[in-house]
């Protein structure tokens, strides 16, 4: 298995957060009863895809169900396809009791497709949405590709680029099961690079265990100097 496959965030302990009221709102939305659509916003790198499939699989996993998760992207989105996602949620309400679907870049959907999807949404209300776009949905005089009656649906979220520091906890752990045990100092030095894109923090990691794994088999192939005692005469 990959190196990134292996450490890609699969239960809610293993997202990073970089503020405790977007950890708290998204824990309430993977184990509790969400009262409005989620819509994860902010640029590109912060994990919003990778937190909407956690949250997703969260819900799965209290109902005991182990199906794929239903995901599209907004361009994807066309008349035809608010069909489709009945059926969906006709499916998961009788295999599961939560239908929940998940659109990346929400806002790219046609303005004329954003009209019939606030519709659709006001009429549909049991199925269950979580979206993700790098539009700044929250932000005032920022030109909006999304209409403000159809954010208004949703509670929104800011994800935004985070800090090394709070990568560190995140990174000790995947070292550990390494078989690494590097302190918080000397990682913060390895990952000096981090740029706050998580999209590069696995690929630094795997660099950083390959070369303490280089170094330990280095280490263990070093030849040793065996001492011979000098021969005793009676």
């Amino acid at each position: 298995m990959k190196f990134e496959e292996k450490y890609a965030p699969s239960k809610f302990e293993e997202l990073v957060f970089g503020d405790i009221a977007a950890r708290q709102l998204c824990e309430r939305y993977a184990f509790g009863a969400p009262y409005k659509p989620l819509m994860l916003w902010g640029p590109p790198g912060t994990a919003k895809t990778t937190t909407a499939r956690v949250i997703v699989r969260e819900r799965f996993r209290a109902a005991d169900y182990d199906g794929d998760i239903e995901e599209f992207n907004g361009a994807e989105i066309v008349p035809d396809t608010l069909d489709t996602f009945n059926n969906i949620g006709s499916l998961m309400n009788f295999s599961m009791g939560d239908p929940l679907i998940l659109i990346n870049e929400f806002d790219v959907m046609e303005r004329e497709m954003q009209v019939k999807f606030r519709a659709w949404m006001d009429r549909y209300k049991s199925i269950n949405l979580l979206v993700t776009t790098n539009e700044q949905v929250n932000v005032e005089g920022v030109s909006q590709r999304l209409m403000p009656a159809l954010k208004s649906r949703f509670e929104r979220l800011e994800l935004p680029p985070l800090s090394v520091n709070d990568c560190l906890p995140r990174a000790q752990e995947i070292l550990k099961q390494e078989g690494f045990d590097v302190s918080i100092a000397n990682l913060k030095m390895l990952l000096s690079g981090f740029t706050g894109d998580l999209r590069d923090m696995l690929p630094l990691l795997e660099a950083v265990v390959s070369k303490m794994q280089q170094g330990s088999a280095a280490q263990q192939a070093k030849p040793t100097l065996q001492v011979v005692p000098p021969s005793q005469t009676p």
